[in-house]
């Protein structure tokens, strides 16, 4: 008997409705089924998100923009957007178009992580209710600020799941500790240890990208001084993601904090399918560039005068 609840049959319905654009009676007569049952496999298919409606204003998105970056890069997906007139709009926007792709990326029993940072946490803020089953979200990093930020990973991660009906998995350590024997004893921890073991099944990252500069978001928070950032770039690091440094080549930036750092590795990060980088500003160019040169991320978010600076680039 034919369940309208079924995944597969919600999906198969939809593209006979939107695809091939069958009227729900034409569908109903192909499939000899009833146009009940039609319309409550359209309504399942919205609720896993196979269908999305959306009220489209004048586009706030580059086509153009985004292919050029696409085909230079390599990447799977880019969204740049039109600059707004402050850094408050500009993460709005850029949370909002990157939110609507990343809905289409989950499946159900997807697991998404998540790093710390303001533009991370405003793609959070604007996911949208999804009945996708299994869907599961953990942070990819420990502590990073104060603990009720909406910067914070666990704060990005509770949010985000919030939104789309997920269930949230905590890392309740700091990003980084003071020495390698703490860490390797904090990694030995049951608790710690499921965070990571959920961390090795993600098909999804979410990440922000730091710039090796005095004013990046792990000097201001306390992760490491303004010195420390200022010795790794002597060390050849130009850019950090999860608190793990990189160089012009993208590949991972041998220092001291490596064995104190709890957060997934750069070549751990590497295995996921789908990793979405969102920064913006002349000052993340070069890090964001070398990410994208390491294949440490396959998807970019961006706004209009960051990707032109990084397509006029060598």
């Amino acid at each position: 008997m034919t369940n309208p609840r079924d995944p597969d049959f919600a999906l198969r319905v939809a593209r006979l409705r939107f695809e091939a654009d069958r009227s729900p009676h034409e569908i109903a007569e192909l499939l000899g089924i009833s146009v009940s049952t039609v319309s409550r496999a359209l309504k399942q298919a919205r609720d896993l998100g196979f269908i999305r409606i959306r009220v489209v204003a004048p586009s706030d998105r580059l086509s153009d923009l985004e292919h050029a970056v696409e085909k230079r890069f390599g990447l799977a997906l880019a969204v740049v957007v039109r600059a707004a007139e402050n850094e408050e709009q500009n993460r709005h926007r850029l949370g909002q178009e990157v939110a609507e792709e990343l809905v289409g990326l989950l499946r159900p029993h997807t697991v998404i992580g998540v790093s710390d940072g303001r533009t991370t946490a405003a793609v959070a803020q604007h996911m949208t209710r999804l009945e996708v089953p299994g869907l599961d979200i953990v942070p990819l990093i420990g502590g990073v600020g104060m603990a009720d930020a909406p910067t914070h990973p666990h704060e990005v991660a509770r949010q985000f799941a919030a939104h789309v009906g997920a269930r949230t998995w905590q890392l309740p350590v700091p990003a980084m500790v003071d020495n390698g024997k703490t860490a390797a004893t904090l990694m030995g921890a049951p608790i710690v240890r499921s965070a990571f073991e959920i961390i090795d099944r993600c098909s999804v990252a979410l990440v922000g990208v730091g710039s090796i500069s005095p004013e990046a978001s792990i000097v201001r928070h306390g992760v490491v001084t303004a010195d420390d950032i200022m010795n790794l770039g002597t060390l050849g690091a130009v850019g950090s993601i999860c608190a793990r440094f990189y160089g012009e080549d993208g590949h991972p930036v041998a220092s001291q904090f490596d064995a104190r750092t709890l957060a997934v590795t750069l070549d751990n990060l590497k295995t996921f399918p789908y990793r979405i980088a969102v920064a913006v500003g002349d000052q993340k160019v070069r890090a964001i560039r070398a990410a994208l040169r390491g294949r440490i991320v396959n998807c970019l978010g961006t706004d209009e005068p960051t990707a032109r600076r990084m397509l006029a680039g060598d």
